[in-house]
C-alpha cells in the first residue's frame, strides 16, 4: 500500500509538471503572435520537446522500478537471493564490452617477462576499443570513396576557393550597387559627420600605423600642415589613397575600398589640417595653399 500512494504522489507531481509545460507552450504561442521570432520559438519547441521526453524517461524508469518492487515482493527467500546475487544488466554489459577476465584465470594468462618483480598479463583489446578502431577504418575506407576517387564533395583547399570566390561576387554585387556621381578628378570634400566618422573609423584602424591617431606623422609624413609631397587637394588627396604611392609603404586602396570610403577617408585627412598635434613631425614636401 505505501507503494501505490508513493506510485500516486509521483504521478500526482508528475502531471502538474505536464500541465506547467502545456501552460508555457501556451504562452509561447501568444508571445509568437506578439512578435517574437521564428528561431525563439523554434528553440522553445526544441526545449519543451527535451523536457516531456525527460519526464517520459522518469516515468518509465519509476515504472520499472515498481514492477521490480512488485516483483521481488512475490518472491521466495532463496529467489530473491539468487536474484540479488546476480550482477546487473549495465554490469554485465560492462564487463563483456572490456571482456573482463576472472581472477582466478590470471595464472593461464601470466606471461613469462618479468621486469624487476613486474609481470605482465595476456589480456587482448577491449572490444570496445577494437569497435573504435574498424569505425575509423571505415570511416576512412567513405572518406577516400567520397573526397579522393568519386570528389562528390570538396577539399577544404577547394571550399577554401569557393568561399573566396563567393566573397568577391559579393563584394562586387555590393559595389555595384554603389551609385557615384564623381570621379578623382570631380570628387569633393564631404562635411557629413557621418561620413566623416566613417573616414576617422578607417583612417585609425589602418592609417594610424603610419600616420598615427591624431595624424601627426610616424613612419608616413604629417598630415596636420599645409605641406604636402603629392599634392594637398581632395582630388590628389583621394588618388594617393586610390592609386598608392611606388616604393614606399602606401598601397593602394582601391581593390579594398569603394569610391565612397576613399572619399570620406580624404575628407577626414582633410579635416586634420591645422590641429597641430603635440610631437608632430616637421613639415615635409611643398605647401599647398587651396584656390578660393
Amino acid at each position: 500500500m505505501n507503494i501505490i500512494r508513493k506510485f500516486k504522489h509521483k504521478t500526482s507531481a508528475l502531471m502538474v509538471a505536464i500541465l506547467m509545460l502545456l501552460g508555457t507552450k501556451t504562452y509561447a504561442q501568444s508571445a509568437n503572435g506578439a512578435g517574437i521570432g521564428q528561431d525563439t520559438m523554434l528553440y522553445i519547441t526544441f526545449g519543451l520537446v527535451f523536457l516531456v521526453s525527460v519526464l517520459v524517461l522518469i516515468v518509465a524508469i519509476y515504472v520499472l522500478q515498481l514492477l521490480k518492487a512488485f516483483i521481488r515482493k512475490e518472491m521466495t527467500a532463496e529467489q530473491l537471493a539468487r536474484y540479488e546475487a546476480e550482477p546487473s544488466w549495465y554490469a554485465k554489459l560492462w564487463a563483456r564490452w572490456n571482456d573482463f577476465k576472472p581472477m582466478e584465470e590470471e595464472e593461464e594468462l601470466l606471461l613469462d617477462h618479468d621486469y624487476d618483480g613486474i609481470k605482465e598479463l595476456d589480456n587482448h583489446l577491449p572490444p570496445w576499443w577494437k569497435g573504435l578502431f574498424y569505425v575509423t577504418i571505415v570511416y576512412a575506407v567513405v572518406y577516400l570513396l567520397i573526397f579522393h576517387v568519386f570528389k562528390t564533395a570538396p577539399l577544404q583547399e577547394e571550399r577554401y576557393e569557393r568561399e573566396i570566390a563567393a566573397a568577391e561576387a559579393l563584394k562586387a554585387n555590393q559595389a555595384a550597387d554603389i551609385v557615384v556621381d564623381f570621379d578623382e578628378n570631380t570628387v569633393t570634400a564631404t562635411t557629413e559627420s557621418v561620413e566623416l566618422a566613417d573616414g576617422q573609423k578607417f583612417f585609425e584602424s589602418q592609417c594610424a600605423v603610419c600616420h598615427k591617431q591624431d595624424g601627426g606623422g610616424l613612419a608616413g609624413p604629417n598630415l596636420t600642415d599645409k605641406y604636402w609631397k603629392h599634392g594637398g587637394s581632395i582630388s590628389d588627396i583621394y588618388k594617393t589613397i586610390k592609386n598608392g604611392v611606388p616604393n614606399t609603404a602606401m598601397m593602394s586602396w582601391e581593390n579594398q575600398l569603394n569610391p565612397i570610403r576613399i572619399r570620406n577617408v580624404a575628407s577626414y585627412v582633410l579635416s586634420l589640417q591645422g590641429t597641430n598635434p603635440p610631437g608632430a613631425l616637421p613639415p615635409d614636401g611643398e605647401l599647398y595653399e587651396p584656390e578660393n
